[in-house]
Formats: structure tokens, C-alpha cells, sequence
């Protein structure tokens, strides 16, 4: 049985931001409170908030080690399984099942991506997922741009060709060839540590936010390169089952144009990295006017007239293509995860059976992308990673924090081991068992 919630359960008051001091399974004030000493401050406190919350960070990955799960959502990145085809009597009934496999972490949130061996590449049956693959020209691409549902926020992910400081922390690398780049929109969008930093010199993670509402990309979707073709990139909605299919994927290009007032002729640099029904915007062109039809390789017609005379730099979006620079996919959801369905979850075992399409071989043919993690923090990992955060504070303190036991003060040392061991001792027990199946 699966406790939902307790009220002896860690509520956190402030959404977990470690650079605020907020964690998931502790904060800061109650750490202080443990330690009997006035709340930590941004500023004006050694250590600060923000250095405790790097420390709340480090122990809970310390915890999630020690229980082997985790009460935070985590993702598991193409985990790879073997599948063996069941076809015993009664197996493949309704809401049967014709084979499984069993994920490493339990208490599954979501499946990202499933992605199973077809014969000829890997087949996606889960989430709602977009694409976009790079082509020969892909260096003339100015952005890729995700949209939530109902003209939600809309983060814009910029190219940028330059190394080392030219480079944003939100913009990727088209320096070098497409597989890099391919690379470096997935760390933007999943907001991580690239891996491509040797070659862009850039050693801080990436990070992206709307500029309406603050929203970090990485909580709305999930990026992957395409397993056998670097140079294309799968982006899912994080969103709840299918609702990522009424996401939107765009591209942007850029071009210097000159305009006519009162005509809808533009000319361009470079038509044929144009198409018909692209969206045109920048000054002197109305809004939502769109390319209309293609004269030559430097004029195009308009499906509005344009509102001034001048050159300038004007922006084309697509949903569909870029020529010769990139393709895309929109979003569509090819999920049907449903017990008469291709495949069903058991969420709190974290298994995944196969009924109407699975692998067609057994050996590493199903990739895995999922987020884990229990919803609820019980009393007990939260009274170990406060106990554990309390400690490595004491560990790093010039100065002696008086906590009396038995009317006596008792050393910095001896302080730190009892606050370390309780921490674990509570742990203790509390780890996950690992059944092979």
C-alpha cells in the first residue's frame, strides 16, 4: 500500500530554489531553527542563503544515494533495456500484456520518451514530441522558438556562431557542425551543463526563461538527439499525457529587405531560404503578413501591403521548414498508453508492459526517458537532510555553536558526528529493496 500523504509530511513554504535556500526535502529557516540561530540572510549572514541551499543540494543527492529513490523528480535519461516477447496462454488477453520491462527507479511521474526498435529505427510511443533536424545551411537559422498551449509563454532559443563570452548562457553554438549544435540545443532546452563546453568554452550551465512570466524552458519540455541521426533533436512536452501536443515549434531566419510603402513587393537577400506562408515581421511590415508568392531569387510578394519605404532587417517564422536550413516537426502526441493500448505503466512499481506495439528484438531494444520521484517528503528524510545540512555547517564553522547536551557545551567535532549519525540512522532501513525479476 502507498502512503499518499501524511501529516507529518515536509511542507515546503517556497517553491524549492537552492539559490533562495529552498530545497525539497529542507530550507534554510529550518536548518537555522535546528541550529537555534537567526535565519540565515542573503547578504549579511556567513554562510549566506544561497551557500546554505548549495548545500541543501549536495545532501539530497547525498539521500537519494543512501534510500536508492528519490522524493524529488528526477530524470532518467534513455535508459536501455532488453525485451523478451511473452506469448504464454492468457498473456495477451484483454489488458493482457505480451512482455515487460522494469525501469531502475520507482514511483514513475512521467515516460518522456519510449522509444522501441521497429527493424529499421526506433519507434517513439510515448508523449507529445516535435522535432527539428538540422541542414546544410543550418548556420543561417536565427532561433528556434517552444510555445506552450494557448498562446501560452514562448521561449526563444538564439543562434549564435560565437565561442567563449560571444556566447550566452541562453543562446546555443553553430560554430561547428551540426551534430555540436544539435548538442548544444539540447543542454538549452533540458537547461544543463553542456557537453560541448571543451569546444565553446562556455563553463556555465544553460538557462532559459520566457520573458513574460519567468518560466524555466526545462520544466515544459525535454530534449534529446535522435538515436543514428546527431544532427536532428526530439523535444517532448513535460506537460501532463498528452496535453504537449498543442505545443508549438518554430524557426526564424533573418534577412536584410527593403520595402516599398503601399507595395507588397519586398525584396530579399536570399529567396531560397524562403518559402510561401512563412510569417514576416519587422518594421514597415504589417502584422501577421506572411509571403504571399516567390517571384526570383531576390523578390517576393507579401500578403499585405508594406507601411514604409526603407531597408531593414526583417524576421520569416515557420512551423513547417526553412529551406536548406531546417525541417520540422510539429507537435503531435503518439501516445497511447492505456491497458488495451500499445503499452501501460504501473507508476509505483515502475514497470512497463507491452501489449499492441513493442520491440522486435530482445536485446537493448527499448530506450527509456522518464521522470521519477515521490511526491511527498516524509518526516524522516527531512529531519536526515536538515540534520545533514546542519552538520556540514558546523564542519565548515570557525566559531563554536553552543548546543548543550546534558548542561555541558560539547566540541565542534563531536557536535557534527552526532548530527551525522543520527541523520544516517534514520535513514537507515528506509532505502528501497531491489527485486530481480
Amino acid at each position: 500500500m502507498s502512503i499518499t500523504n501524511s501529516p507529518s509530511d515536509f511542507q515546503p513554504t517556497a517553491e524549492p530554489k537552492y539559490s533562495d535556500g529552498f530545497g525539497f526535502y529542507t530550507d534554510y529557516k529550518e536548518v537555522a531553527n535546528l541550529l537555534q540561530l537567526p535565519h540565515f540572510d542573503t547578504s549579511n549572514t556567513y554562510p549566506t542563503r544561497a551557500q546554505v541551499g548549495s548545500i541543501i543540494k549536495r545532501v539530497e543527492g547525498i539521500v537519494d544515494d543512501k534510500l536508492k529513490r528519490s522524493y524529488r523528480p528526477i530524470i532518467t535519461k534513455k535508459e536501455v533495456h532488453n525485451f523478451e516477447y511473452t506469448n504464454r496462454p492468457g498473456m495477451t488477453l484483454f489488458g493482457g500484456y505480451v512482455g515487460f520491462i522494469q525501469l531502475r527507479m520507482m514511483k514513475v511521474q512521467k515516460i518522456v520518451s519510449l522509444q522501441v526498435w521497429s527493424g529499421s529505427g526506433y519507434k517513439e510511443l510515448a508523449s507529445a514530441q516535435g522535432s527539428i533536424n538540422l541542414l546544410e545551411n543550418y548556420r543561417d537559422m536565427h532561433s528556434i522558438i517552444l510555445q506552450l498551449p494557448n498562446s501560452g509563454a514562448s521561449f526563444e532559443l538564439v543562434a549564435e556562431s560565437g565561442v567563449g563570452t560571444a556566447l550566452g548562457s541562453d543562446e546555443f553554438c553553430t560554430a561547428y557542425g551540426k551534430k555540436t549544435t544539435a548538442s548544444e540545443i539540447v543542454s538549452l532546452v533540458n537547461e544543463e551543463f553542456p557537453s560541448t563546453h571543451k569546444y565553446t568554452k562556455a563553463f556555465s550551465p544553460k538557462a532559459l526563461q520566457d520573458t513574460g512570466d519567468s518560466l524555466d524552458i526545462s520544466d515544459f519540455f525535454y530534449a534529446q538527439k535522435e538515436e543514428g541521426k546527431g544532427s536532428s533533436v526530439l523535444i517532448s512536452s513535460l506537460l501532463s499525457g498528452d496535453d504537449g501536443s498543442e505545443c508549438i515549434i518554430k524557426a526564424t531566419i533573418k534577412q536584410s529587405c527593403t520595402t516599398a510603402n503601399t507595395d507588397a513587393t519586398l525584396t530579399v537577400a536570399d529567396s531560397s531560404k524562403l518559402s510561401v506562408g512563412m510569417v514576416v515581421s519587422g518594421t514597415g511590415i504589417p502584422t501577421n503578413a506572411t509571403i504571399a508568392s516567390i517571384t526570383n531569387s531576390t523578390t517576393l510578394e507579401l500578403s499585405a501591403s508594406a507601411t514604409t519605404s526603407a531597408t531593414n532587417t526583417l524576421t520569416f517564422t515557420t512551423t513547417d521548414e526553412i529551406p536548406s536550413v531546417c525541417s520540422l516537426s510539429s507537435f503531435t502526441s503518439s501516445e497511447d498508453m492505456k491497458r488495451t493500448g500499445d503499452y501501460w505503466v504501473l507508476n509505483e512499481e515502475g514497470r512497463v508492459f507491452f501489449l499492441q506495439d513493442y520491440p522486435y528484438h530482445t536485446r537493448n531494444s527499448v530506450f527509456v526517458t522518464y521522470i521519477a520521484g515521490n511526491n511527498r517528503v516524509p518526516a524522516a528524510v527531512h529531519e536526515a537532510a536538515t540534520k545533514l545540512v546542519a552538520a556540514e555547517i558546523i564542519r565548515h564553522d570557525d566559531q563554536s555553536i553552543l548546543i548543550t547536551e546534558t548542561g555541558a557545551n560539547i566540541s565542534t567535532k563531536e557536535k557534527y558526528d552526532i548530527l551525522r549519525k543520527e541523520a544516517m540512522d534514520t535513514l537507515k532501513g528506509k532505502s528501497d529493496i531491489v527485486y530481480l525479476i
